[in-house]
């Protein structure tokens, strides 16, 4: 599949058929987001793989709108996107801190990777961080960004035209001066 093709094929999938992924699938996800580059080289991410009914509850808990089946929208998997904000790279200038970037590219680069394995994904901000600071026991300098739900979707991409619909203009996306 060529990347512009993955990229077309990626959905929000928010349904999922009740079964597991298999380890060599989970491990090459997995894998994809630990080789996600960084800035500078730092790789401020770390994750938590919520793939036993007692992890998945903790993420539906902080997830609460989203809990089905005990799990985020009944996902066999989901993974807790970290940054540790000290470990990251520091702009001069202004101070930009970019473990939010380095963090959110290990969740894209996890996501393609599932996508072209077959699997749907839906990433999750919201959420209550200091729920999942709480229920996964996180230490100090450690956010919680992000979830990413995995599993096999039970449901189907909507169609081009209507995701057309949803997407900003290619006018719009390239002047930054409106």
């Amino acid at each position: 599949m060529s990347f512009a093709d993955l990229t077309r094929a990626r959905y929000s999938c928010r349904s999922y058929e009740d079964r597991a992924i298999e380890p060599e699938k989970l491990a090459a996800v997995v894998e994809a987001g630990r080789i996600a580059p960084s800035a500078h080289n730092n790789h401020p991410t770390q994750i938590v793989i919520c793939d036993t009914p007692g992890l998945k509850e903790k993420a539906a808990h902080a997830a609460n709108r989203f809990a089905k089946d005990g799990s985020v929208f009944g996902a066999p998997v989901v993974i807790l996107a970290c940054a540790r904000t000290e470990d990251a790279w520091v702009r001069r200038n202004d101070g930009m801190n970019s473990s939010l970037i380095d963090t959110s590219i290990v969740v894209d680069e996890m996501m393609m990777q599932a996508t072209e394995l077959g699997l749907g994904t839906c990433w999750v901000c919201m959420f209550d961080p200091e729920i999942a600071r709480q229920e996964f026991g996180l230490p100090e300098g450690v956010e919680p960004v992000s979830m990413l739900t995995m599993g096999y979707p039970a449901d189907e991409i909507a169609e081009p035209e209507k995701r057309e619909a949803r997407c900003i203009s290619l006018e719009q996306f390239c002047d930054v001066t409106r």
